[in-house]
């Protein structure tokens, strides 16, 4: 089977990233990891990418990094083929050492761009190699705390985000702007959107300040569009979108609703599969193990969503409502 092509523009950002074969080593020592960025660093400097932020653990990387020309592939090539090469040479041991080829996925929302850098910042926190980010020595937040940092780290996305600290205040503003803690819900989303098609387009900075109205006539454009096959990225982590919809579900708030058919239905478990996909990003049978119906099940009540969406006033703003309130819930605090 031919390889799907990678999804690669001029000045694009990329989140990076690739896991040891069978969750095994990647890096075991630290000089492994500085082999691994320098030939990042090599990579820079023939113009072929941009380093904004990174992190090392020892199955796995997360990168996040600006393709200058589009060509990621190249330089993700001459990073990883000379490393694996130097990595299995003293360990007499030859194939390959990552699971598959690297994954990348475009960063098209600033919001998103904000909430990865966390995410890739906190993951040697997480996975408990370090307290805090910045005291990790394999990960870019050292580097963005400290009075200097390397040459070849582009500061510009996340120095927008820091405004001008004044002297000295410079580690504390990034704690304050990218340090704090992970959600269940921010770290689902950024884990759901790397599952997702890599070209997946976004228009999440527009969807999340926009009112109702707007929130509304986005959701009949996924119905017209959408084809009920491939889920599209997520815009909220299914946490914030059921406990909004219990929030909503409440005596008189129900509407009457009919089917494709013209029968009536309960309009909540309707809601709660089209809310799932569409706004979730969850496939159909992360779907169904959410609200523990099967496959068939699933695919009729999204059928009956993409209907109600079009064709019943009051069912499209109580789902608009419903995705008003999931969006602040997800995205409020950023």
């Amino acid at each position: 089977m031919a390889r799907r092509p990678r999804y690669d523009t001029p000045d694009s950002i990329h989140h990076v990233f690739g896991r040891g074969l069978c969750h095994r080593t990647m890096f075991e020592k630290g000089k492994e990891i500085r082999l691994f960025l320098a030939r990042l660093v090599r990579e820079h400097r023939r113009g072929r990418i941009h380093i904004l932020a990174y992190s090392f653990l020892t199955n796995h990387y997360h990168l996040v990094l600006r393709s200058r020309k589009g060509e990621l592939s190249k330089a993700m090539q001459n990073v990883l083929r000379p490393y694996v090469r130097r990595f299995n040479r003293p360990r007499r041991r030859d194939g390959s050492l990552a699971r598959g080829r690297f994954e990348s996925r475009v960063v098209r929302s600033k919001r998103y761009f904000h909430l990865l850098v966390r995410y890739v910042d906190l993951n040697a926190p997480e996975a408990r190699l370090s307290k805090t980010p910045q005291s990790y020595p394999h990960g870019s937040a050292r580097h963005y705390e400290a009075a200097r940092r390397p040459l070849w780290l582009h500061a510009e996305e996340i120095d927008a985000w820091l405004g001008d600290p004044k002297p000295g205040e410079r580690a504390a503003r990034y704690r304050k702007v990218f340090g704090f803690p992970l959600r269940a819900s921010d770290r689902g989303i950024v884990e759901t959107n790397q599952s997702r098609a890599p070209s997946a387009a976004s228009d999440l900075d527009s969807l999340i300040d926009a009112a109702p109205p707007a929130v509304r006539e986005w959701m009949r454009r996924q119905a017209h569009l959408a084809d009920n096959t491939k889920p599209g990225i997520a815009y909220a982590d299914a946490g914030p979108i059921l406990a909004c919809l219990r929030v909503e579900k409440r005596p008189g708030g129900a509407v009457e609703a009919l089917s494709p058919g013209g029968r009536p239905i309960d309009p909540w478990p309707v809601l709660a599969v089209g809310l799932l996909r569409d706004l979730g990003g969850l496939t159909l049978t992360e779907v169904g193990k959410r609200v523990d119906q099967n496959h068939s099940w699933v695919r009729r009540r999204l059928a009956e969503h993409r209907h109600l969406i079009l064709t019943n006033e009051p069912y499209a703003l109580l789902a608009a409502r419903v995705a008003r309130c999931a969006l602040d819930a997800q995205w409020g605090k950023s």
